[in-house]
């Protein structure tokens, strides 16, 4: 009995960890899904935000203000996604969950729209922590192949 238990408080423990993408991860995939150059912003841009939004968690959720934040750039619910949020536009015609796949595509695909209506300046860590600053640190190591 005292194993069975054990073996169920492992696999809930397991179940229970967050998925942390590596930095050459999130490059890659940015990539990929047409981030580097977008709006004219370097990749590195768009890591260095995601870093500081979600620290390359896909699955984040936190509470906001006004409704729920979520995914990689932390998009958030009353504007951008569908959770329910009382009023909430739907701005990129998403459910809030699919901003929290670990592949990003419906992430990066919101975070677009996002930025070519307000700008990387929509994220107020971007403009904190990333704009004017030397963006080659974000992708150094993360070699194309």
């Amino acid at each position: 009995m005292k194993v069975a238990i054990a073996v169920l408080c492992l696999m809930w423990l397991c179940s229970c960890e967050s998925l942390t993408l590596g930095r050459c991860d999130v490059v890659r995939i940015f990539r990929q899904e047409g981030l580097d150059g977008f709006e004219g912003f370097s990749v590195g841009n768009y890591v260095c935000t995601a870093y500081w939004e979600s620290r390359f968690k896909p699955d984040r959720v936190r509470s906001a203000d006004t409704g729920k934040d979520y995914g990689i750039f932390q998009i958030n619910s009353f504007k951008w996604c569908d959770d329910g949020t009382a009023g909430g536009q739907n701005k990129c015609n998403v459910p809030c969950s699919d901003l929290l796949q670990d592949n990003l595509k419906a992430s990066v695909e919101c975070a677009k729209l996002i930025v070519r209506s307000e700008g990387l300046k929509a994220w107020d860590t971007w403009d904190s922590y990333c704009n004017g600053r030397k963006m080659s640190r974000w992708v150094k190591g993360c070699d194309q192949h």
